[in-house]
């Protein structure tokens, strides 16, 4: 016999505020956007987790809308309006509600919201009441606010990044509602946060990475204490700007504040001392290109202020610049995203040389085109399936997309910047990448997925809406930081919340 309904919905995207790719819906529907029963037939991702421990409960699952996107500027508002309209009625309509699960990822902003999640959190508290359980699932790469932990009973946030376990991490999220409904389990949730502000290119949940160890030594906390519910590392998405960002441990216990609250504060104090071990070593793409002549072997050049998975357009040509100044004879690959130079290919034969602007032409804040006289190699739709990830087994849409090649440098040249997973944007173009010398990619850390036997690898210090170090990010809302500020005190800047 089912026992009540258990709500469903959510919008899932990063949000970068220092880009001008604002979203819309369109954006959403390159990806995934379900309504309704649709969403029951997901298998994998947060949402699959989800249904598939809900599934073998006695509880219904009631589908609202569940929307997710490679991350971008922000999103229209008009868009989120409209997503979040749908998931309120459909609550609102829902007869004898017994929770709401929400995978969210939490650095989310509309034109008119800071606080996407936080809003939408607090929107469905103000419809369920104060006794219906509201779990939140999150990235770990979020912006955990007060709003968001006042009005959730539990958050819960990936464990790995690169992201491998968005899929465990819905089970996780469904497991906590299922016993908070029938074990009568009473979570208590402290958060603390310090404005340590970082890109990812050392924050692996792999290896030896400060964050890796940090995140190992957390959940053997929870693995020792039957007592605690949950742990979640949190490395804020530097690439918002909003008052109070930052990045500690979200510690959730049974009925337990004060456990909560040592742990919490411990483990963000040793994330804390350890924020310099974040700041990575920076070449710029001439240097990079120079020293990469002297080795002999594949070359990894991340050029990650330029990330299409962080927000940016991705149509920088920063590091193609300097290839085709000091290595044009050697075989390189770069991807470049530019709606208007495959504009001017698309209905021409291949073979064609072509005179083309190619780079900062979607956003022009970051440098300057390059005018290129290229030989068409390939035309393409722009589609190719994730294998891997966020996104598994789904459809990636460039959008119509060209090879081109000057002199021994193959540039993709593509409509839309698309989540940079595992290579299967340069795959799809059949390209045997063993061949090249220099490589270009854009991510700061799912190139490990693919690249992981290249043993030399250059990180740019490029300009781009997601650079390699926030030192010159210029914040408005957010005031003091490290790096900028290198003197910041621990006790000073601690920020404790908790429901």
């Amino acid at each position: 016999m089912k026992r009540g309904n258990i709500a469903l919905g959510g919008i899932l995207t990063e949000c970068n505020e220092f880009s001008i790719n604002l979203m819309t819906k369109d954006n959403f529907e390159r990806y995934e956007y379900f309504e309704g029963k649709e969403i029951l037939n997901l298998n994998n991702g947060v949402v699959g987790g989800m249904l598939n421990i809900i599934g073998n409960t006695s509880f219904d699952i009631v589908p609202t809308v569940f929307a997710s996107c490679s991350p971008g500027g922000i999103i229209e508002d008009k868009c989120y309006y409209e997503i979040k309209d749908k998931i309120l009625k459909e609550i609102k309509n829902t007869k004898d509600l017994i929770g709401v699960l929400l995978p969210l990822h939490g650095a989310a902003v509309s034109e008119s919201e800071g606080d996407l999640e936080g809003d939408l959190i607090s929107c469905v508290r103000n419809i369920v009441g104060t006794q219906t359980p509201i779990v939140v699932t999150l990235d770990l790469h979020a912006h955990v606010t007060e709003k968001m932990i006042k009005n959730s009973n539990a958050i819960l946030a990936w464990e790995q990044y690169p992201h491998l376990d968005p899929y465990e991490t819905g089970q996780r999220g469904a497991k906590l509602m299922r016993d908070i409904l029938e074990k009568n389990i009473k979570p208590k949730m402290f958060f603390s946060k310090t404005p340590l502000l970082h890109s990812a290119i050392n924050a692996s949940t792999f290896g030896n990475t400060p964050f890796a160890e940090l995140m190992r030594s957390l959940k053997q906390e929870e693995k020792n204490n039957p007592n605690i519910l949950s742990t979640s590392f949190i490395h804020v998405d530097p690439y918002i700007d909003q008052p109070d960002m930052g990045g500690g441990a979200i510690i959730i216990t049974n009925d337990d504040l004060k456990t909560a609250e040592k742990i919490s504060i411990d483990y963000s104090k040793q994330y804390w001392d350890r924020r310099i071990e974040f700041e990575p070593v920076l070449f710029s793409p001439k240097e990079a290109v120079l020293k990469g002549m002297s080795i002999d072997k594949n070359i990894l050049l991340v050029e990650t202020a330029d990330a299409c998975g962080g927000g940016a357009v991705g149509d920088s040509i920063q590091s193609l610049r300097e290839l085709i100044n000091f290595a044009s004879n050697k075989k390189s690959l770069v991807h470049v995203v530019d709606p208007f130079a495959v504009e001017s290919c698309l209905n021409k034969p291949l073979g064609s040389k072509i005179n083309i602007n190619l780079g900062h032409q979607v956003d022009t804040q970051w440098g300057t085109p390059l005018n290129l006289n290229i030989k068409l190699e390939k035309i393409t739709d722009g589609r190719f399936k994730y294998n891997g990830g966020i996104w598994d087994k789904t459809i990636g849409e460039m959008g119509p997309s060209i090879l081109v090649s000057i002199d021994s440098i193959d540039i993709i040249i593509s409509t839309f910047g698309t989540y940079e997973w595992n290579c299967e944007q340069f795959l799809s173009f059949d390209l045997n990448l063993d061949k090249y010398k220099f490589i270009v990619v854009k991510n700061p850390m799912n190139f490990k997925n693919s690249f992981s036997h290249i043993e030399n690898i250059f990180v740019l210090d490029t300009l781009g809406p997601t650079p390699p170090t926030c030192k010159n990010l210029k914040f408005k809302k957010i005031k003091k930081y490290f790096p900028k500020d290198e003197n910041l005190k621990f006790k000073d800047v601690l920020i404790q919340l908790h429901n």
